[in-house]
């Protein structure tokens, strides 16, 4: 017996029963179950069928292509056969519902389709295998009238998207990963973006940061000034050694000290000892000490009250502190208001020569040759904020109606006028009058503004006698300007400084020295001129007489 007979024995031994109050009742609480499998019948009718699909075969002419089927011809309650070429003839008789295939749901009444069960996929387009017209969900048979299943196994392990040619599983959800953009699937994603988006920028900030610090520290950059006696032990690591630096407070940065030193000496190189170093040393100057055993030879070198920028500048350069022309170009290429409040009351005025005069506090400090200029730089702009830029003088200039910048010239015209205090002060009330009185007296009419524009200006400049420059020289000389000329003319100390916004309080308006610096004082024009007769000079230092330099 082959395996086609023992097969259909069994289904004749193989009885379901028909339950037809269910499929009447139709209630939505309870599955309708399948009806009766009849084998007899289901021989009969798709005998029939088939004797129905040759007649109609037969009647066709031979050229002519399949007819289709009326649109409003029922659909066929039995069985079709279908030949290659052909679609299956309308069965007529037979009124009994399509037989299904064992172990597949039938179809609800309305609203599409039942869900695939895992396994066995119906297709809902063109011809089933076996030669099944669509929509009929009898078991498949091959040609040769074997029992055929017809079992796609992928529907039950890939998900299939919704309006895909069947339900999504778990309901039409399409599945736990399933997401078509619109649900909380895409806030996710966006979600995960953004957290990516602020660790990047986190990151870069940090890394800016440090590479910042890094070069300040490096450079010996911003880094306050101090002594520290630092020793360092023999069969130390590079790692180690840096570990000291920081803990004594010549460095920030143990990383980068680290890697710098590495790049350029061994542990080995660097000879053990105590030295003497700064904490606003740079890398460079650090690992010279240790590679040598002394260090750079450090100077100490004093500026007096009252030096001009160019005689600072000399100095440095005299001393192979800094160039000179290292210096300026440093101060002309560096905005330095950000770190230094005070500098930000300095007026941007094209006719100003040297924007930084009268802010190089005149002082004693330690320098190493062929020290940076920025280290330079912050050594005084730091001693100047330290020693004026306190809230006592700032009070007292506000008192007087004067900025920062305005006690600062004025007080290094008073540097250059008087040498002695009670004379700074006495002049500094002549001046103060002056400027209280504009109507009478518009111009101050000091001497040492002629002296700053001949010896400090005019010496630097390639051609001194370009008329383009007049109106620089103007500026300054307090014979041609009104009230303040536009700038300091030197760099005063604590005591011009002082007595340029605490003046004595007078009836003046005129004063003069002579040779042996004795001065003489007038409140007008006929005592001045007395005075200028007693002194017995010419080309007084001090007030001019009225109209004398027009």
């Amino acid at each position: 017996m082959n395996n086609q007979n023992e097969f259909e024995d069994l289904i004749r031994k193989f009885k379901l029963d028909d339950d037809s109050n269910a499929e009447q009742t139709g209630s939505p609480q309870e599955p309708q179950r399948r009806p009766a499998f009849n084998y007899e019948d289901d021989q009969r009718r798709y005998a029939q069928a088939r004797s129905h699909a040759a007649a109609a075969t037969a009647q066709r002419p031979a050229a002519q292509p399949a007819a289709r089927p009326a649109a409003s011809q029922a659909a066929p309650a039995g069985y079709h056969a279908q030949q290659p070429g052909t679609r299956p003839a309308t069965v007529s008789g037979h009124t009994q519902r399509p037989t299904q295939p064992l172990g597949a749901r039938p179809a609800p009444s309305s609203h599409g389709q039942h869900p695939a069960q895992p396994g066995a996929r119906i297709q809902h387009s063109g011809t089933q295998p076996g030669g099944q017209p669509p929509g009929d969900r009898r078991p498949a048979r091959g040609r040769d009238g074997a029992f055929r299943v017809n079992i796609n196994d992928k529907a039950a392990y890939e998900p299939q998207p919704a309006g895909a040619g069947g339900d999504p599983p778990h309901g039409g959800h399409g599945g736990d990963d399933y997401d078509d953009g619109s649900s909380g699937g895409g806030a996710g994603r966006w979600f995960k973006a953004l957290v990516v988006l602020l660790i990047a920028l986190g990151v870069s900030v940090f890394l800016a940061m440090f590479a910042l610090q890094s070069a300040s520290d490096l450079f010996g950059l911003n880094k306050p000034e101090g002594e520290v006696t630092f020793e360092l032990p023999e069969n130390l690591s590079l790692s180690e050694i840096a570990a000291l630096l920081k803990e004594d407070g010549v460095i920030t940065q143990p990383l980068t000290f680290q890697l710098y030193a590495g790049l350029k000496n061994d542990a080995e190189d660097l000879l053990p000892g105590t030295y003497t170093l700064n904490t606003n040393m740079g890398y460079d100057e650090i690992l010279t000490v240790f590679r040598t055993g002394t260090g750079p030879q450090e100077l100490t070198l004093i500026f007096y009250e009252g030096m001009t920028l160019s005689d600072i500048a000399k100095k440095l350069e005299q001393y192979n502190v800094c160039g000179e022309q290292e210096l300026y170009d440093y101060l002309g290429s560096n905005d330095f208001s950000d770190r230094y409040e005070f500098l930000k009351d300095i007026p941007d005025d094209p006719n100003r020569y040297r924007r930084y005069e009268g802010y190089f506090f005149p002082d004693t400090y330690n320098f190493y040759e062929d020290e940076d200029p920025s280290i330079i730089v912050q050594k005084f702009f730091n001693r100047f904020e330290e020693m004026v830029y306190t809230d006592e003088l700032r009070a007292q200039m506000a008192s007087q109606n004067m900025t920062l910048d305005q006690a600062v010239t004025l007080a290094s015209i008073i540097q250059k006028e008087a040498a002695q205090t009670a004379d700074m002060k006495m002049v500094s009330s002549i001046f103060h009058k002056r400027l209280d009185n504009p109507d009478a007296f518009p111009r101050l009419e000091s001497d040492v503004t002629i002296m700053y524009v001949e010896d400090d200006i005019k010496p630097y400049l390639d051609d001194a006698a370009n008329p383009d420059y007049q109106p620089m020289y103007d500026a300054y000389n307090t014979y041609v300007c009104t009230g303040l000329p536009v700038g300091p003319i030197s760099n005063p100390g604590m005591d011009a400084i002082k007595a340029a916004i605490y003046p004595e309080d007078t009836e003046y308006y005129f004063f003069l020295a002579d040779r042996e610096g004795k001065f003489y004082y007038a409140t007008t024009a006929e005592e001045h001129a007395a005075n200028i007769e007693a002194a017995g000079i010419e080309g007084v230092h001090g007030i001019a007489m009225p109209n004398e330099g027009e």
